[in-house]
């Protein structure tokens, strides 16, 4: 009697085969959802900038040194979250501080979506307490996109 155990060459080979097949597939779909991942981060690091940038705009304690006050004028053009150093002024570390970073070029390196790693954030205050603040240059999907000022990663 011949006990044979194990599986032969040729049924290896097709297993093999079948799984490199269904890795072929998936692989598109997963980086697909790791892009959207990212583009959804970088929405959320925008969306907190408006909370600090509007807390600071709002707080008595900014609006009370001159140099804030100052400063947030300043705001009502479109400002670079790279420009925000820490100890100019009270709202710029303010600002900071409600992001729990040193700087706002520190704030830029959690960007993560392919287009906006290689950009950074911008905010613009609008009106007493509207606050715009989106990623340069990039598009909805995160990727680099020809739209220069506002784009669509965009948190009004």
């Amino acid at each position: 009697m011949n006990n044979n155990k194990g599986f032969s060459l040729v049924e290896l080979i097709i297993v093999i085969a079948i799984m490199a097949i269904l890795v072929g597939v998936m692989a598109p779909q997963l980086i697909k959802y790791i892009e959207k991942t990212n583009v959804s981060s970088d929405t959320q690091l925008c969306d907190t900038v408006k909370t600090a940038v509007t807390t600071a705009v709002m707080d008595p304690e900014v609006l009370n040194q001159a140099t804030s006050v100052t400063k947030i004028n300043t705001w009502s053009s479109p400002q670079a979250l790279s420009g925000i150093t820490s100890g100019a002024t009270k709202a710029e570390s303010s600002v900071l501080e409600a992001l729990g970073v040193t700087s706002g070029a520190n704030a830029n390196s959690q960007l993560k979506s392919s287009g906006a790693a290689s950009h950074g954030v911008s905010f613009q205050v609008v009106g007493s307490n509207a606050v715009h603040v989106w990623i340069d240059g990039t598009d909805n999907s995160g990727k680099k996109g020809s739209v220069t000022g506002y784009s669509k990663i965009y948190v009004d």
